[in-house]
């Protein structure tokens, strides 16, 4: 795994240097020719001799020349022409929306780094221009030798200095993440050979499928301040079942993530509602689906208002609010909540609203320290934290009491928390990491901010090959924002799927109905049985601060 992320990154760090020459200068001619330098030297490299790799593979002999010196390897250049190739499917709208906002600008802004007009000036004002005429020309989907196509100076100066530190940056990253991920299944590993004695995975697995008896019924439920229902999941009596619990059923809030709905859990809805837990999926109006899509048409100019990071949680609040009132008000409905047994399901976005619920709170200065971000960085979620920049302290408005357990998958929150606000969780909390997530990298997201956690009762899941997207349910539908190409959302999403329904239920039969007979499930023999090629898991309760950062030494 590690050599093939390796290989993807550093081609993505020379496509970085290279999108450099997207930046710059006036409306005028298109580029042809790149001026690539280091120091006192300088190569001129054609664009036409880009184009004829980009389409053949062969190497004029400039380039040829030029790979001497770079020394890449067949497969990185078949990888460099991909690069060179490949369509993005976006429209001219969209991206025209996206580099204006912050995140945008900012991104535009560290890549200056590399780029310089040849006058050894760095600017990032044509890249607007550049970028929305080649999506206009390909109708919406184009290469980044389209852009180049439209860029409007005769030749573009590439600072190779600046690529290569972006490059040593990216590269520090890479081996920081291999070393965690490689500490997370050691520990994981010695955590299975320590339990002699733990139950056959067999048994486990057929008490796991025992739970779920029950029916599934569907309702929608307004709530005030959400501009779309939230749908809810009630487990329902089959024949033959005694009856419901003397105190109804535990409830759990699925949050999900920029972008999503509030159907983008319903694989994991379904199962927990068969398993005797009942579901509230909400949408959250300012980071959803419709959100996105306003942003792509010109609508808004904004990922997400600066208000969601404090609205979101208080969305949560406010569903179990409804439905503490709607119990009492509707008789089909008396008994079927226990709104003393809460958790809560957060994806991404959602992930920080579960944190943020649970008890985790703001530390500025450490977000302040990292924002904005002086490099491109490895860590694309801080482009979003950084956006809390600007919002006051919350303190502990924003944590309800109620939440009994949360379950995070790719959460996000490193920053805008830090060390000190992971401690203040006091509740159960799961986190998995998907370990070839691009988006919420799985060493700065999740695996360091799990060693941050107080609590007594935390699991870290680590799922190899697993993508940012790989837990998201309705990611290759039709209808969504942005097309999500198959190679991003993973090798196999129903299978990653199938484990957040199983150590879901788990998690939540242990921590909000306190059944011991699920401690087993949610441990590390359980959960190497449970996984399988291409995503095997690890699983560990112990993975301590001091131990990573020896690991990182």
């Amino acid at each position: 795994m590690f050599p093939t992320l390796r290989r993807r990154l550093r081609v993505q760090a020379l496509g970085l240097s290279l999108l450099g020459l997207l930046m710059a200068a006036v409306p005028g001619q298109a580029a042809d020719r790149l001026i690539v330098s280091y120091g006192i030297l300088e190569r001129s490299i054609a664009v036409a001799d880009l184009e004829l790799f980009a389409q053949t593979g062969r190497l004029t002999p400039q380039l040829r020349a030029y790979n001497r010196h770079l020394q890449l390897s067949q497969e990185q250049l078949e990888q460099l022409q991909q690069v060179l190739s490949t369509p993005v499917d976006l429209s001219p709208v969209a991206v025209s929306q996206f580099l204006y906002t912050e995140q945008g600008k900012l991104l535009l802004k560290q890549l200056t780094r590399v780029m310089q007009t040849p006058a050894r000036q760095a600017g990032f004002s044509a890249l607007r221009g550049a970028l929305i005429l080649a999506a206009a020309s390909g109708e919406g989907e184009f290469t980044l030798l389209d852009v180049l196509r439209h860029y409007p100076t005769e030749a573009i100066r590439i600072n190779v200095a600046e690529g290569l530190s972006i490059a040593q940056e990216i590269t520090e990253a890479i081996l920081q993440t291999e070393a965690a991920i490689a500490l997370v299944n050691e520990v994981a590993a010695q955590e299975v050979a320590a339990a002699a004695d733990h139950p056959p995975f067999e048994d486990l697995m057929q008490l796991v499928q025992a739970e779920r008896q029950y029916g599934v019924r569907r309702l929608r439920l307004v709530v005030p301040g959400l501009s779309q229902p939230v749908e809810i999941y009630l487990p329902t009596l089959l024949s033959g079942q005694q009856g419901m619990p003397d105190n109804g059923f535990p409830l759990v809030v699925i949050s999900h993530g920029l972008g999503g709905t509030s159907t983008s859990y319903d694989y994991l809805a379904r199962y927990l509602a068969s398993g005797g837990i009942s579901v509230a999926a909400l949408e959250h109006p300012g980071s959803s689906s419709q959100q996105l899509n306003a942003l792509l048409e010109g609508r808004t100019d904004a990922v997400v208002p600066d208000e969601e990071f404090f609205r979101r949680p208080q969305d949560v609040s406010r569903t179990i609010d409804a439905l503490s009132r709607l119990q009492t008000q509707e008789p089909s409905l008396q008994g079927q909540f226990d709104l003393t047994r809460i958790g809560l399901v957060g994806q991404s976005f959602g992930g920080y609203t579960a944190l943020a619920l649970a008890g985790a709170t703001y530390d500025l200065d450490s977000l302040g320290s990292r924002c904005p971000p002086g490099t491109l960085s490895f860590n694309p979620s801080l482009l979003l934290q950084c956006q809390a920049v600007r919002l006051g302290d919350p303190g502990d408005s924003l944590i309800d009491p109620r939440i009994s357990s949360i379950f995070v998958m790719n959460p996000i929150g490193s920053a805008l928390f830090g060390h000190q606000g992971y401690g203040q969780i006091s509740v159960p909390v799961m986190v998995v990491a998907g370990a070839i997530d691009t988006v919420a990298p799985a060493f700065s997201e999740q695996i360091q901010p799990f060693t941050w956690l107080t609590s007594s009762d935390r699991y870290l899941l680590l799922v190899s090959q697993a993508s940012h997207f790989s837990v998201i349910g309705d990611i290759d539908l039709e209808g969504q924002p942005v097309t999500i190409p198959p190679e991003i959302i993973g090798l196999r999403p129903d299978l990653v799927q199938s484990y957040m329904q199983v150590l879901g239920l788990g998690f939540f039969k242990l921590t909000l109905e306190q059944d011991e007979r699920f401690r087993p499930v949610v441990h590390a023999a359980f959960a190497e049985a449970l996984g399988t090629s291409p995503h095997p898991l690890s699983l560990t309760t112990t993975l301590s601060e001091e131990a990573l950062n020896e690991a990182l030494r």
